[in-house]
């Protein structure tokens, strides 16, 4: 309330300063992503292990969560990016420190299914961040570790085809962390945070485009 307060521009607060585990407490909050069909706010609660849903038309209450740490199926361990596939009623959670890609029901929120392991191989993946959906039905894997992006079917999670490696050219990543698609300008944008900058892809091929920004401070 007193952020409130004190800065006109910040409409809605969800949480506090004290990090917690109860409904509407954060443990290092990472991914977020806004349901505009239900007006609902997701969020994954990464050092807490589940994900989080609030109403964004009724104050920022929360509404429910679901997930718990492990490494069995429906347990996420530190749970970073996070999209909505609207096409199949779905939710898709990086699972960062299980090294794959869970699926949950939007609708009801019960877990549906996982995909991936730890390697270099299609399939696997090496402490994921982040994730995003274009419209050509193709999933956007930002395998951190691995320095690549990498591409399944929304149909059926299956692998597709993988983009960079490590290295500070063009095309090439160092620990990207986060991905979002252009629709409008057929691009997708990649966060390769050691190296600095942003990159932009084509979203047709993956061919390298452009990038900007290095290190600093200006």
């Amino acid at each position: 309330d007193d952020a409130l307060d004190r800065d006109a521009r910040i409409k809605l607060s969800i949480g506090t300063n004290e990090p917690g585990n109860a409904d509407g407490l954060f443990r290092t909050p990472v991914g977020l992503v806004f349901d505009h069909h239900r007006g609902l706010l997701l969020v994954t609660d990464t050092k807490n292990h589940r994900a989080q849903v609030f109403s964004c038309d009724d104050g920022g209450s929360f509404v429910s969560k679901f997930g718990e740490q492990g490494n069995r199926p429906r347990e996420p361990y530190h749970p970073e990016g996070i999209a909505i596939d609207h096409d199949h009623d779905r939710i898709l959670i990086v699972d960062c420190f299980n090294h794959r890609v869970q699926s949950w029901s939007l609708s009801e929120q019960s877990f549906l299914s996982c995909v991936g392991h730890r390697g270099t191989g299609d399939l696997e993946f090496n402490f994921p961040k982040g994730i995003a959906i274009d419209k050509h039905r193709r999933i956007v894997i930002a395998d951190t570790d691995n320095n690549r992006l990498v591409f399944l079917s929304s149909i059926d999670l299956s692998f597709l085809f993988e983009i960079g490696n490590q290295g500070s050219l063009p095309g090439e990543f160092y620990h990207p962390s986060s991905v979002a698609i252009d629709h409008d300008r057929h691009r997708i944008i990649v966060t390769d945070p050691s190296n600095h900058r942003l990159v932009f892809l084509s979203l047709i091929d993956g061919s390298f485009l452009f990038e900007f920004g290095s290190q600093g401070d200006q």
